[in-house]
């Protein structure tokens, strides 16, 4: 990416400010929040020194975000029967993201900033799917008994399989969308 997004009179937005690898299909999304952030920064039309500068801020955090969790896909995989996944393995890894790693396995939780773009159960569901689990249970988990949690699974799944079941099937979605398409 580059240093700064924000230089003089260029704002570098989409492929012009950086390039995260597609894994995630960010690219749309920078650019809108971007153009969004940019719009925000100078409300009256008038840019001021100190509107380029949290401009370019915002921006490198939001990067630096979106890399970690990049990262974290192939950082702590557990494939052996590759040198690719070894390497990865092996790379340097952000303190930044090494902190957030180490905080959900110490507390089962994870700490989103808020503009974040990936949530929490996103972030969740790739440490987890790459093996990083809590050392214990949340707290809350171990304040209901198990048949207490043994019913909210049951009552969730029962909701999770109610509304699967109101949606269309994939055919009849998209036969019906693109015939209006077109």
């Amino acid at each position: 990416m580059r240093r700064k997004q924000w230089h003089k009179n260029c704002v570098a937005i989409g492929l012009s400010s950086g390039f995260l690898e597609p894994l995630e299909s960010t690219s749309i999304h920078l650019i809108h929040f971007n153009i969004l952030r940019f719009l925000r920064l100078i409300p009256n039309g008038q840019v001021k020194p100190w509107a380029i500068d949290e401009f370019n801020r915002q921006v490198d955090e939001e990067m630096r975000s979106v890399k970690d969790f990049l990262i974290l896909h192939y950082w702590q995989n557990a494939r052996q029967k590759d040198n690719f996944w070894a390497a990865c393995r092996d790379n340097q890894v952000p303190e930044t993201l090494r902190h957030r790693v180490d905080l959900f396995r110490a507390t089962g939780s994870f700490f989103r900033n808020l503009e974040e773009l990936f949530s929490e159960n996103s972030r969740i569901q790739v440490m987890m799917g790459q093996g990083v689990t809590p050392e214990k249970t949340h707290p809350v988990a171990r304040q209901m008994s198990e048949a207490e949690l043994s019913q909210m699974m049951q009552r969730l799944s029962a909701e999770v399989r109610r509304k699967v079941d109101a949606l269309p099937a994939h055919c009849d979605f998209l036969a019906e969308n693109f015939a209006q398409m077109g």
